[in-house]
């Protein structure tokens, strides 16, 4: 049985904000927008069990700031993820240029030429050439991290209660690993688990 995302569910487990009208105002567009596409993407990748659900809010409610962003803001503009340095052949960019343009986006700011290519071949939409997309699509901003999520086989460790697993096969190390704590705890009040 399926979980019902609802817009309200959503607002429990981010952290409001109330002094910053730019960024409420994101939150509460992008929540309901993005709670109907979950409702139709989690089925399709087995996100449908109180754990599954929980880590998967939890670890995108973090990525993007708590709904605000669907779109990271590297401390560089990108350049950290050129194709000179470790992160951006890590993430499989090749080209000058391709670390700002392949930037995180979506639920769980897929990033990185490599990953864009492979889902645009995938969803037959061309992430590669409009890697903005993702971020203001809210089913591709969704779809794009149920892949993620899926192709890192992170619902077996949702089934666990392997937090840390899951929050290093998503962030490559422990960056927010308080927040993605405290927003897991937040969201396993609300589901009684």
């Amino acid at each position: 049985m399926s979980i019902q995302i609802t817009p309200e569910l959503l607002r429990s487990i981010a952290l409001p904000y109330r002094s910053n009208l730019q960024k409420r105002d994101a939150q509460n567009a992008n929540i309901q927008a993005l709670a109907p596409a979950m409702n139709c993407w989690f089925p399709t990748y087995a996100i449908t069990t109180k754990l599954r659900v929980a880590h998967f809010l939890a670890q995108s409610c973090v990525e993007t700031a708590d709904f605000t962003a669907m779109t990271e803001y590297p401390a560089r503009g990108g350049k950290e993820y050129e194709p000179d340095t470790r992160a951006g052949q890590r993430v499989g960019n090749h080209y000058p240029g391709d670390g700002p343009k392949y930037i995180g986006r979506g639920l769980l700011h897929l990033t990185g030429r490599d990953n864009y290519q492979k889902l645009s071949m995938k969803f037959g939409e061309n992430l590669v050439e409009h890697p903005e997309k993702v971020a203001s699509n809210y089913s591709l901003a969704v779809r794009t991290a149920c892949e993620f999520w899926d192709s890192r086989g992170l619902n077996s460790y949702a089934d666990l209660d392997d937090f840390d697993t899951i929050t290093y096969r998503i962030n490559g190390g422990h960056n927010g690993k308080e927040q993605r704590e405290q927003a897991l705890k937040r969201i396993k009040k609300i589901l009684h688990i």
